[in-house]
């Protein structure tokens, strides 16, 4: 899978099923959110919508990444937060797949979170969904990630179940840690 090998169908129903607790739609505010910043070291919104809609509630994610697609379809990039200083990165990741490319990215990203306290926003060509996956499994375990359940809601990922749960899944795709710098 590292090279972009595609997801399999066993796989890709698992992934129909949230990795995390699910928030509703009707029921995502301030604060229900508040308790997953407050003191975290690394938070990270996967999806245009997601990071759009953390970043309307005032939080200001330690990691963005974003593809400038909503439900396949092609949205304009949410903007950076007014005044807010990121590290912008690039990585092409095919839909339906992990590039290496992105696992590399990915690896970069949280280089400059945890080792310059920067902000990044991780530009994705391609598809940014599964890049959850390496996110959840291999960042600091105080890490809390943010994705999109669409028509349902937005997923909070921050229990070692849920890593544990994203490492099996990794490994059935082949990658078994992000790559060393």
């Amino acid at each position: 899978m590292a090279n972009g090998t595609p997801i399999s169908d066993e796989i890709r129903n698992e992934l129909k099923n949230p990795i995390g607790l699910v928030i509703p739609d009707s029921k995502v505010d301030r604060g229900k959110l508040v308790q997953y910043f407050d003191g975290r070291k690394t938070t990270v919104c996967v999806g245009d919508r997601t990071t759009e809609r953390i970043h309307q509630l005032g939080f200001s994610p330690s990691l963005e990444i974003v593809d400038s697609l909503e439900k396949r379809v092609v949205r304009q990039a949410p903007s950076l937060a007014k005044g807010e200083d990121r590290e912008v990165l690039k990585a092409v990741n095919p839909p339906g797949m992990i590039s290496g490319e992105s696992l590399k990215i990915l690896a970069e990203s949280l280089a400059l979170i945890i080792d310059f306290g920067l902000k990044v926003r991780l530009e994705i060509s391609g598809e940014e969904d599964l890049i959850a996956l390496p996110v959840i499994a291999f960042f600091p375990g105080d890490t809390v990630t943010f994705y999109g359940q669409p028509n349902v809601g937005l997923v909070v990922v921050s229990s070692s179940e849920s890593r544990e749960r994203s490492k099996c899944i990794l490994e059935g795709m082949g990658i078994s840690s992000l790559p060393a710098l």
